[in-house]
């Protein structure tokens, strides 16, 4: 595996990596449930010093182009993806959560949130090709991005239709007492039936999304719950406790990453609110989850804006859904079908293993480029996680921003607070998903007597193989001396895997640099680079032209066609580019 030169070991200097090691290891206990019971001054304290840690760690920063420059200085998918950004800053706050309602009380973080005001005209058709011939983007490029436009707004409405289709017999007018027991029969079709009294339900409704806030109930505690069935009490609990618990099925349900199953929705509610939006059920039920949530009623505040302004459009607006669609996967077992896309193209698992007579074989150099390929999708797909998260972390960041003055009333597990990144929440992501997404990888899956499904899939490749007898065709002795090999082989197969991750892999910031301090590396100089673009007094909120709001589509505009190639640029990139091309934009502002 390569990565660029700006990242070879000479540039981590050791006091930074001893830095960054230390930061880890307090992200760590912060984030724990250790921390949670520890004494509080000496939670403090490492508070305090990992604040102490990112301070000294802003030099490890690339310097920020402040100029303007020539067009032919920036590459042309940087161009391309400022001008993508540019276009979706105009979808960006129909993909959020202007114009919510519903039975929560209030919501003093989403009453109060803003977004980059838009100049009047930017969303006219002609704008797409007036900026791309202004950034030097040819025709193609710009039929390209309209059709990207158009299946934006698609996207969109298709959401605001199902909206619509669910909350048919509720609207903002609709008398309260009506709308609690509206949404807690919604609520009951939704999710297995379960019975909520609708004073212990709350729901918030944005044009393109559905929350609902609970008030679970504990134990010990059960007022207003008398007239719900101890079998819905307990489902309600194993549903609370979903919410605390890690899986990587949560990534199929991007951006919520909720607990809505389709399986469990009401096929009678399914069948009526598929024919009133004239779709197939099969296409209802790939929507919902994306759509409906669940939130404590007790800690709503602290997820609703990071969710709603964080995460949703990045479900509308940018193609990571993809990659959280296969990272969804990265938990399953490998199978002769997984295929890696190394320097010398795809290859596929079963290209690593050959079967003659009753012996099989394993070409270790393909097994290490297999390997390496396949990590560095794996990679590819974390690192969609952590832009996304980050992202999301900035967004929420602007609440603050604009309203100091209440920003302590958006709470948050982070102790970066006063900053758009949050070093601790991102070290912590990392340091839980690294290990997980290589895992399959790493971990043997060998028994005498049953086959695992890598086994399984080979075995059967050779049984259809006219080259060869199936082993069912052969002597049980030929077909015993077969399977033995198979499993030596891949016993090979994996201790080959385990000597490149230890040589190359390993989450460790201490020793020789490797790739997971290289990781860190970048994520520290974009985390640097994107504090003090988005709270830059002379450019942020200081003009009538999208700035902070830019900042996070151009990122994900850049990097979701290929997070893994993007990940190791975008840190540069953004310090280079992002300002010339802002400029540029300033001085083309006005749009016919």
């Amino acid at each position: 595996m390569t990565f660029p030169q700006s990242l070879t070991s000479d540039s981590i200097p050791s006091t930074v990596q001893q830095l960054m090691a230390e930061a880890l290891q307090l992200s760590r206990y912060l984030l724990s449930t250790e921390a949670a019971a520890a004494d509080p001054v000496l939670v403090a304290r490492r508070r305090d010093r990992i604040r102490t840690l990112q301070q000294a760690l802003k030099a490890h920063a690339h310097p920020i182009q402040r100029d303007r420059q020539p067009l032919d200085r920036m590459p042309e998918s940087v161009r391309r993806a400022f001008v993508r950004a540019v276009l979706l800053v105009t979808r960006y706050h129909k993909a959020g959560g202007h114009g919510w309602w519903g039975t929560l009380p209030s919501s003093p973080t989403l009453s109060h949130y803003q977004t980059d005001p838009i100049p009047a005209g930017w969303d006219h058709p002609d704008s797409i090709q007036t900026l791309c011939q202004r950034f030097g983007l040819t025709a193609v490029t710009a039929a390209q991005l309209g059709s990207m436009l158009e299946q934006v707004d698609a996207r969109t409405r298709q959401q605001q239709c199902l909206i619509n289709a669910m909350l048919a017999e509720v609207t903002p007018q609709t008398d309260e007492t009506k709308a609690a027991q509206a949404f807690a029969q919604l609520f009951s079709d939704l999710f297995r039936g379960i019975t909520v009294p609708p004073e212990k339900l709350k729901c918030l409704v944005t044009p393109l999304q559905l929350y609902f806030c609970i008030e679970f109930p504990e134990e010990g505690a059960l007022a207003g719950w008398e007239t719900v069935t101890s079998e819905d009490l307990d489902r309600l609990r194993q549903l609370q406790q979903s919410l605390k618990s890690f899986s990587f099925e949560k990534f199929r349900r991007f951006p919520t990453f909720g607990p809505c199953d389709p399986s469990q929705v009401s096929s009678d509610w399914l069948a009526k609110i598929a024919t009133a939006l004239a779709v197939s059920t099969p296409d209802l039920c790939q929507w919902l989850p994306a759509t409906v949530t669940i939130l404590p009623l007790q800690s709503a505040e602290q997820f609703l804006l990071h969710d709603i302004w964080g995460h949703y459009w990045q479900l509308v607006l940018t193609q990571f859904e993809g990659d959280y669609i296969q990272l969804a996967q990265c938990d399953q077992p490998l199978r002769a079908h997984e295929t890696a896309y190394t320097p010398d193209g795809p290859l596929a698992c079963r290209s690593l293993f050959r079967c003659q007579g009753e012996t099989v074989t394993l070409d270790k150099n393909l097994a290490r480029k297999f390997f390496h390929g396949e990590v560095r999708q794996r990679l590819g797909l974390l690192f969609t996680h952590l832009l996304g998260e980050m992202t999301a972390d900035v967004a929420e960041y602007k609440f603050a921003w604009s309203n100091p003055e209440n920003a302590h009333q958006l709470p948050s597990s982070s102790v970066f607070t006063d900053s758009p990144t949050n070093l601790d929440l991102t070290l912590g992501d990392l340091d839980f998903l690294f290990l997980r997404v290589l895992e399959p990888l790493l971990t043997v899956q060998l028994s005498v007597g049953d086959a695992s499904p890598l086994e399984a899939d080979l075995l059967a490749d050779w049984s259809r193989s006219p080259e060869q007898q199936s082993p069912e065709q052969r002597s049980y002795d030929q077909a015993l001396g077969v399977r033995a090999s198979l499993k030596g082989a891949i016993a090979n197969l994996y201790q080959i895997f385990f000597e490149e991750y230890h040589r190359t892999y390993l989450p460790t910031l201490t020793g020789e640099v490797g790739v997971f301090t290289k990781i860190v590396s970048n994520l520290l100089h974009l985390q640097n680079v994107i504090n003090a673009l988005y709270t830059d007094p002379e450019l942020a909120g200081q003009s009538a032209l999208p700035f902070q709001d830019l900042i996070i589509l151009f990122i994900s505009s850049y990097c979701d066609q290929d997070s893994y190639e993007r990940f190791w640029q975008i840190d540069d990139i953004l310090a280079r580019d992002f300002i010339p091309c802002w400029l540029h934009l300033k001085e083309t502002i006005v749009i016919s």
